[in-house]
């Protein structure tokens, strides 16, 4: 299993002294995210460009806030910049965040996601002349579409919680991206099977797919410090009843309630509370040899875990000294 990090840096520039330490110290893979502050492809754009060795991520890109064209040239340009380092990660979002955010309708998502990744993938490889994709949901066409110099290819990986997008994922990416407060055991006994099952459907072998998950992960010398900053990540998204696959058969029903109605408040120590009785086994925490002990089981379900510093009600100095424990971590784990 590799070890990558997912960088929070809300300042693009602090984002970018993170990612040149990271990569100077051999972290394997660094990942930005997309939100409504930041752009993950410009800050893509930005770590290839500052980075030799290091695989360089999305995790992960809505596909529906940007058009299939501006998405594909963007992915072709970061690769050509990241001499092919680069991976897509792309997900459908919330239907809430896709129509008030993006202007976009996301009423079928996982057949649009499956249209859009297929459409996304297509425009990379095209070389030259005319260009048609007529899909259920998505159409392009251009008389003329030339971009031979650019790479023709890119990874795109996909996020995905519930079964019908999971088996979307299995049958039409080249990886799956777990959430990042599903356990160990929601993956591998949940996901992997499902995505198994699409890609034999679809004709492909599971043993192509990449396994990737983030997970939350709080480094400190102050154990205590550091759960509670990992509660605060996983009490705050497990709120979204969209992802009540993640806690099947009604776990932690009571938690997600309370943990729920205190965001309604803005009560950061009622969502720390009830994260406190979920984070054990959706985040790692502690001291550099506490976290790779715990990141042990994952070993066996995933290909690249990502480490995810937890940002929801904590301070930025603190985000940014656990991200430089966590490139230590991530440099030197052999899990």
């Amino acid at each position: 299993m590799q070890i990558g990090l997912v960088v929070m840096d809300e300042n693009p520039a602090d984002a970018l002294k993170v990612v040149k330490a990271a990569d100077r110290a051999g972290v394997h893979s660094l990942w930005t995210i997309d939100y409504y502050n930041r752009s993950s492809l410009a800050r893509a754009s930005a770590f290839a460009a500052a980075t030799e060795n290091a695989i360089v991520g999305t995790s992960v890109t809505p596909l529906f806030a940007r058009s299939p064209l501006a998405l594909a040239s963007a992915a072709a340009d970061i690769q050509a910049i990241a001499d092919g380092r680069f991976v897509l990660g792309v997900g459908s979002s919330t239907r809430r965040m896709n129509q008030d955010w993006y202007g976009a309708a996301l009423q079928h998502p996982a057949p649009q996601v499956r249209d859009r990744i297929e459409l996304v993938r297509s425009l990379i490889a095209h070389r030259s002349g005319p260009f048609r994709y007529a899909g259920r949901f998505d159409a392009v066409t251009m008389a003329h579409y030339d971009r031979p110099e650019l790479p023709d290819s890119v990874p795109i990986l996909a996020a995905a919680v519930g079964e019908h997008m999971i088996r979307a994922v299995g049958r039409s990416a080249d990886g799956f991206v777990g959430h990042t407060i599903a356990s160990a055991d929601n993956l591998r006994d949940g996901a992997l099977p499902l995505l198994a099952a699409a890609a034999a459907e679809a004709g492909r072998s599971s043993a192509d797919l990449r396994i990737t998950t983030q997970i939350v992960a709080a480094a400190s010398s102050d154990r205590a410090s550091a759960r509670r900053d990992a509660a605060a990540q996983v009490g705050f998204y497990s709120t979204p009843k969209g992802y009540d696959a993640l806690f099947p058969g009604g776990q932690h029903q009571a938690e997600r309630v309370a943990s729920r109605e205190s965001l309604a408040r803005n009560d950061i120590d009622g969502i720390v509370a009830a994260g406190q009785a979920m984070v054990d086994d959706r985040a790692v925490y502690g001291s550099p040899e506490d976290i790779v002990d715990q990141l042990r089981r994952y070993a066996d379900v995933v290909d690249w875990a990502l480490l995810y510093p937890p940002h929801f009600g904590v301070e930025s100095q603190r985000i940014h000294a656990n991200e430089h424990l966590l490139i230590e971590i991530a440099a030197a784990a052999r899990v």
